[in-house]
């Protein structure tokens, strides 16, 4: 580990379109900086995606990556932020889907936010895993195949699901952890 940047090395895709959740992604990704990670913020979407913030458009984001360029293999992890227009717009893409099957059929880790759990029904990949989810979304899961959670977070191996912004920060410990990084440390380095 490198000091308090135990995630130098680290490279994140931030898979979104515009109409995510700014929040879900923004407080996650601030972190990851923090603790060393790279982020790239990879999209269908042309220069810049607009977030979605308390029930209007946020925030202009710049797009690192377009996703039709994106491969797996150059990410230790995918975040994807739900948010209904991100997440219609993310469905619709061949390339996000790749993106987000090659994942975790390489055993990377995803981590999910909201709705874009419903990623995993385009995909045909929700077969078989338990995800925690909001309300609005079981029963397409389940219809997939997928096993409901009746939790704020879940890990089911290599998905990391998340609901409720109330879990976010076990969610981020989550997220350090698939990434090799440990809270205990941290403080047995100190």
């Amino acid at each position: 580990m490198q000091g308090n940047k135990p995630l130098s090395g680290k490279k994140i895709a931030i898979m979104v379109a515009s109409g995510f959740i700014e929040h879900h992604m923004t407080t996650v990704q601030k972190a990851l900086i923090a603790a060393g990670a790279q982020t790239s913020i990879v999209s269908p979407e042309i220069g810049v995606a607009n977030g979605w913030h308390d029930g209007s458009w946020g925030h202009n984001f710049f797009v690192d990556e377009k996703i039709n360029d994106v491969l797996p293999s150059q990410f230790d992890l995918l975040l994807t932020p739900g948010g209904e227009r991100s997440t219609q717009t993310l469905k619709r893409n061949a390339h996000s889907k790749r993106v987000l099957k090659g994942m975790l059929d390489a055993g990377k880790p995803v981590a999910l936010t909201d709705d874009a759990s419903t990623l995993l029904i385009d995909a045909d990949i929700a077969s078989g895993r338990s995800i925690a989810a909001p309300k609005a979304i079981v029963e397409q899961l389940q219809s997939a195949g997928a096993t409901i959670i009746d939790s704020p977070m879940h890990i089911d191996g290599h998905l990391i699901t998340l609901t409720d912004t109330e879990a976010t920060e076990d969610f981020i410990l989550a997220i350090k952890s698939a990434l090799g990084f440990e809270e205990t440390q941290s403080e047995e380095a100190a």
